[in-house]
């Protein structure tokens, strides 16, 4: 029991290592520019022992991705617990995924490099199917929120919640790719803005697009 104990220790020690440096890498030089030989290097393992654990970039990819989804999760479900209305729980699921981005940019920064890179992934991999399960229970938590909302009356009835919920997952990760590179944004408009606004401005905007004009 013992050694067995201590082989399963070893081997989720160094699945962790080789999702840090793939997530890493992803982060420094994009999808396209990770490769599986320098993942092996920066884990500090061979390449072989690397597809021993994971079968091709894509269900590495999908492996960084759930795992960063996990982390995300209890910090949103801590949120939606405290939400008084549906409009109040969309409200602080947002806030709550922009502060943990905020805090953690390597995570939203790989997000962003694995979603640009503009192909199909290979989603025939048990890891990727993984991946898009945890995808499916972040939309429901959305659009759970959204119809709770129109339940409570506090979310207009006329809105479809699960195309709504992709719509705010999707604009929302533009306002966090701006508010993670301020300093460029600010460096290419040519008038003074405060882009610390942005957030809240979106929230708000978000806020009005949703409310039935009671419950809130």
């Amino acid at each position: 029991m013992a050694v067995a104990a201590r082989r399963e220790r070893e081997r989720t020690a160094r699945r962790e290592a080789i999702l840090d440096a793939a997530q890493e890498l992803i982060a420094e030089q994009g999808y396209h520019g990770m490769r599986m030989d320098g993942v092996a290097d920066a884990a500090e393992l061979s390449k072989g022992t690397l597809y021993l654990y994971f079968e091709n970039r894509d269900a590495l990819c999908a492996a960084v991705a759930t795992r960063l989804i996990d982390r995300l999760l209890p910090f949103i479900e801590s949120a939606l617990e405290d939400a008084s209305t549906g409009l109040d729980a969309v409200q602080r699921l947002l806030q709550k995924y922009y502060d943990f981005t905020e805090e953690n940019p390597h995570h939203f920064r790989f997000a962003i490099e694995w979603l640009g890179a503009g192909e199909r992934m290979d989603d025939s991999t048990e890891a990727f199917q993984i991946y898009r399960g945890r995808v499916g229970h972040m939309l429901s938590l959305v659009v759970a929120s959204l119809q709770r909302g129109q339940t409570d009356g506090s979310i207009r009835a006329d809105i479809d919640p699960l195309p709504q919920a992709i719509q705010l997952w999707t604009s929302f990760l533009g306002v966090v790719m701006v508010g993670l590179n301020k300093e460029a944004m600010a460096q290419r408009i040519p008038v003074p803005v405060d882009l610390e606004q942005l957030v809240p401005l979106h929230l708000d905007g978000v806020v009005r697009a949703l409310s039935s004009g009671g419950a809130s």
